[in-house]
């Protein structure tokens, strides 16, 4: 409630501002409602959207990975194809499983291009990391094809 002076009679008489009283109860419920809004909208498929996520990341470190076991660890080109396709078996909830194990593949060429350099500059660092990249990869490659049980 404010008070006002009237000009013309000296009184003061009281005036409630009915509009600013409703703003201050809708800023007062706007926590409230985001928070219900949140969890009506992460209630159910926000496990779809990670195991989605978490899939297609996958596939794009499988592709880094398979670019670097080609490139250094002796795997063929037939070998990266059916690794490709036992992946793709395994991670079934990966909606972009292509784009992503090509971005990975990519990714790899970077990777590539680092380790040729190692070799030039320093060949017996070259040789440790690949031989401790080389297992790491094969583990991760099995780990990974490895079933799962169902959630």
């Amino acid at each position: 409630m404010r008070f006002i002076a009237a000009p013309e009679d000296g009184h003061k008489e009281a005036i409630v501002y009915k509009n600013r009283s409703r703003y201050h109860a809708l800023v007062a419920l706007a926590p409230v409602l985001a928070l219900l809004l949140s969890l009506l909208l992460l209630a159910q498929p926000r496990s779809v959207l990670a195991s989605e996520d978490s899939a297609n990341g996958s596939a794009e470190a499988a592709g880094q990975r398979a670019r670097f076991a080609k490139e250094f660890c002796g795997g063929s080109e037939q070998d990266v194809a059916e690794y490709k396709e036992k992946l793709r078996k395994v991670l079934t909830e990966a909606s972009q499983f292509d784009t992503r194990w090509q971005a990975g593949w990519q990714r790899g060429d970077s990777d590539a291009i680092q380790m040729r350099a190692l070799q030039l500059n320093s060949p017996s660092e070259f040789a440790v990391r690949v031989k401790s990249n080389c297992d790491r990869i094969k583990w991760q490659g099995d780990n990974l094809l490895r079933a799962r049980p169902p959630k």
